[in-house]
């Protein structure tokens, strides 16, 4: 990890963020814009992954059974709307070649345009065109996801499953790629192939889930693969805590999957990619051979994600504890699988937590919404003897949660790991709670505010990572940015940890920046961590969401 100087655009001070260096995960962010023009671009790509599994890792991967199997000329064809450019060349273009295309598209495209205008709603946006911009994203391999405003004559995908695999081409008859199709999402087809021509089999996914878990065996734990799957001794001597496939960065888009020691948590974030969910589950359970192993399926067929977890239902297909344990830095976390929404732990910020340890100076700190302690825990703990931060008992450390499992685990991780300085407290009205403080006068040195995911329905929000017109919001946040402007100390430091897209993080940055400014006090940053080792591998679009950190000091009002 190097650590990188900048600085900031409304300040003179200096930023210092952690950043990986580009050559550990130099195989898995190469772009395919980057080879030479008029290259194989299929050959290349195809001797690249090959080389990167051993012939020893691709005879594990070979001679699976094979349940289903799709090929080019079985696959339909879909054709994304025009931009308005191929209108011109539009009598080049043969209209009985694009499946599913009747006489009377453009009247209908023409008639959706006028409602749309009408009603006031997707203001500046055409859906009788594909956008310039999102034609370049889909092309330079930026976005995996085509939305319902973007196919052409979508109502004839109507009869074809979710999970389906289907050729997209965009109006030119450009090749785009494979994708998977589920006509009732509003992400109607996520790409997971750009080699139009490619078998999509058993073998195709085995291939991409082996590729993942070998990436963190190599740039996280230089390990082999290999070896691990065939001794015993080197499972014993390793503890894995780790996610092990991260979704469209590993092209497996909607697989989550997560180790922590003897259990894995699988989640499936589209009905698609679960409905293959036999051979990850078979094929995981091979390589890791766990003791558990928890599966959270949607249940919704239109996907959405904007339920709190309840979209979801747990499901554990082997073991029966329900008691997970994650491990950092000599501190362990226990937490209940059935107390989560989506994550079980914050896994992804370790370096954060560092951050923030060498950062105590026994001063009264407060965590807000910190999950089952990972935060403050890590914070009052000093790794020089296993001793308390905290040589003064009159200082404090509070740990805030409206959860009540979650500030009764946070309890039981304080008192494991010897922080027994860590008060857990249970409020069902946080801000009330807040104000209190406020009232007291107490005063924290250092607050670390974990906001909590927000996301809302809004016809107009069609760019959003889950699709389904779902979009963050911030309503509430600045309820508790002023409560915490109140009890945060001069000089004191505000650390925040918050999943957002990169469009909408420099929206956050300044609401935080007005709540304090109003209250005539001044911020600076000096910490910021946009993406975790795993969310490095290709994190090259702006409405990906993932867990971004920012720290800023209190300066004097």
């Amino acid at each position: 990890m190097v650590i990188f100087e900048k600085w900031h655009r409304n300040s003179k001070k200096c930023i210092f963020s952690p950043l990986w260096t580009k050559d550990k995960l130099k195989f898995c962010s190469k772009k395919r814009e980057d080879l030479p023009k008029g290259s194989n671009r299929t050959s290349d790509d195809e001797k690249t992954s090959l080389n990167f599994l051993t012939m020893q890792e691709m005879k594990l991967v070979c001679g699976r059974k094979t349940t289903f199997s799709s090929t080019f000329d079985k696959r339909i064809n879909v054709f994304l709307k025009p931009l308005e450019i191929d209108i011109i060349h539009d009598r080049d273009i043969n209209r009985s070649e694009l499946v599913g295309i009747d006489e009377n598209t453009r009247e209908k495209t023409q008639q959706k345009s006028s409602n749309c205008s009408e009603t006031g709603k997707n203001v500046g946006y055409n859906p009788k065109y594909l956008q310039v911009q999102r034609y370049r994203a889909l092309k330079e391999e930026k976005h995996c996801y085509v939305y319902d405003f973007e196919v052409l004559d979508i109502s004839n995908l109507g009869k074809y499953e979710p999970g389906s695999f289907v050729n997209v081409h965009f109006y030119n008859k450009e090749r785009l790629g494979i994708g998977m199709l589920n006509r009732k999402s509003n992400i109607v087809i996520r790409i997971i192939e750009k080699d139009i021509e490619k078998v999509i089999d058993d073998q195709f996914f085995v291939k991409r889930l082996y590729e993942s878990v070998k990436r963190r065996f190599m740039y996280i734990y230089n390990i082999s693969l290999y070896d691990y799957i065939h001794s015993l001794n080197i499972r014993n001597e390793i503890m894995l805590f780790c996610q092990m496939v991260n979704s469209f960065n590993d092209y497996l888009p909607g697989l989550v999957v997560h180790i922590f020691h003897k259990s894995l948590f699988i989640r499936y974030d589209n009905i698609s990619i679960q409905k293959y969910n036999y051979i990850f589950e078979k094929e995981l359970d091979k390589i890791f051979s766990p003791k558990n192993i928890y599966c959270k399926k949607i249940s919704s067929k239109k996907e959405k994600r904007a339920q709190g977890g309840k979209e979801y239902t747990l499901e554990q297909t082997k073991g029966n504890d329900l008691e997970l344990y994650y491990s950092e830095n000599d501190l362990t976390f226990y937490n209940n699988i059935t107390n989560i929404s989506y994550n079980v732990f914050h896994l992804q910020n370790k370096q954060d937590r560092l951050f923030l340890q060498n950062l105590c100076d026994s001063s009264n700190v407060l965590n807000i919404n910190g999950n089952v302690g990972e935060y403050i825990i890590s914070t009052c703990f000093s790794q020089n003897g296993g001793t308390s931060n905290f040589g003064n008992t009159e200082r404090v450390a509070i740990l805030l949660s409206d959860c009540v499992k979650n500030a009764s685990y946070a309890e039981k991780n304080a008192s494991l790991n010897g922080c027994h300085h860590v008060m857990s407290l249970h409020r069902e009205d946080l801000l009330e709670e807040l104000s209190n403080m406020h009232l007291n006068s107490l005063r924290f040195g250092l607050i670390i505010f974990n906001v909590k995911s927000s996301i809302t329905y809004r016809r107009s929000a069609y760019t959003s990572e889950y699709g389904k017109r779902h979009t963050v919001t911030f309503k509430g946040v600045h309820k508790y940015l002023s409560c915490i402007s109140d009890i945060l100390q001069s000089n004191g430091l505000l650390f925040v940890t918050v999943e957002l897209a990169a469009v909408d993080y420099d929206k956050f940055l300044n609401i935080v920046r007005c709540v304090f400014e109003r209250k005539k006090k001044n911020l600076s940053i000096v910490y910021e961590n946009s993406c975790s080792i795993e969310n490095n591998i290709m994190c090259n679009d702006l409405n990906i969401w993932h867990l971004r950190s920012v720290c800023f000091r209190l300066g004097h009002s």
